[in-house]
Parts: structure tokens; sequence; C-alpha cells
């Protein structure tokens, strides 16, 4: 099957924005952030919309966000956590779920990344948070990668699931 997108989902600090980045340079394709853009329209960080206006309000905004940038093609797309569980992927887009521990994302992310993350910031309640959504993402995606592992070798694991399925 032809997608027009990949799509990453995973939870919060899986390494989708980094994953991302790589994989466009190496496929010559455009990487967008679904946070990054939120935040750019929203003239705001994710963490004062979910304070200011809700959770509610920010879920509206990442499905907006993921229906507008899906109707270009070609792209990487970088999803928060959420937005897989809160809202639908358009179709003809290749999901990857970056697949990562919960005790690995900590390691990866610094207390300041942490901070950033408003559903991060209470570890026990963060880890409750991945064991509701985990399944969620497993099911959803048409790849998994066991993000476990160092970067580079995952990134090369998606990389290589991609030119074999030529789904680009």
């Amino acid at each position: 099957m032809q997608y027009d997108n990949i799509v990453l989902i995973g939870f919060m600090g899986s390494g989708k924005t980094s994953v991302g980045k790589a994989l466009a340079r190496q496929l010559y394709k455009n990487f967008v952030d679904v946070d990054t853009v939120i935040e750019a329209e929203q003239n705001s960080s994710i963490t004062d919309i979910f304070e200011n206006k809700g959770e509610e309000y920010f879920r509206s905004l990442e499905q907006k966000c993921i229906n507008e940038l899906t109707q270009k093609t070609g792209q990487i797309i970088a999803t928060g956590g959420g937005l897989p569980i809160y809202s639908a992927i358009p179709e003809k887009s290749l999901i990857i779920n970056i697949d990562a521990d919960f005790d690995v994302i900590l390691e990866r992310l610094s207390a300041k990344e942490r901070n950033k993350r408003p559903l991060l910031q209470d570890e026990s309640g963060a880890r409750a948070l991945f064991d509701q959504r985990i399944d969620t993402y497993r099911e959803l995606a048409q790849f998994s990668v066991d993000a476990n592992q160092k970067i580079p070798v995952f990134i090369h694991l998606i990389y290589d699931f991609i030119l074999d399925q030529r789904v680009l």
C-alpha cells in the first residue's frame, strides 16, 4: 500500500521527534512536530495551553493540526503522546509506534524536559498513564519498533522497514 505520510506515535519522551528528524534527513522528506506547530500557532507552550485553556482545548488543537498536516503528502509527522489516544489519524498514513519502556523514557528525559510536559510531572501518575496508553499505541501502529536501544539503532530498523515496504 502506498502511504501519504509517516506518522510517529508513542509515549511522551519516547523519541518521536529525534527519530522523525533523522528519518526526514535520510528520506529527504519534510519533518513536522505536531506540538511545535501548535505552540507556534498558539504562541504559547503546551504547558501553558494545558494550564490556561485545559486539556480538552488542547486535544481539539491536536485533531485540527493532524488533519491539516495530513492534507500534504510525503511528510514525517511526530505526534504528541496523547494524539493517537484522543484523535483519529487520517487514513493513508503509515503509523509507526516508537515503543520504549517507561523507565527508558525517564532516563532519556532531563528534569527540565519533564517539567515541560504537564502529564509527566507526577511520576506515578505518568506511569499509570503510560500503562493505559501502551496497548493502544501498539494496536494502532502498522509497525512498532523496540525503542529501548540506542536511537541510531532503531532509526535504522524503521528506515529498513520503510524501504522494504516502499511506503513513500
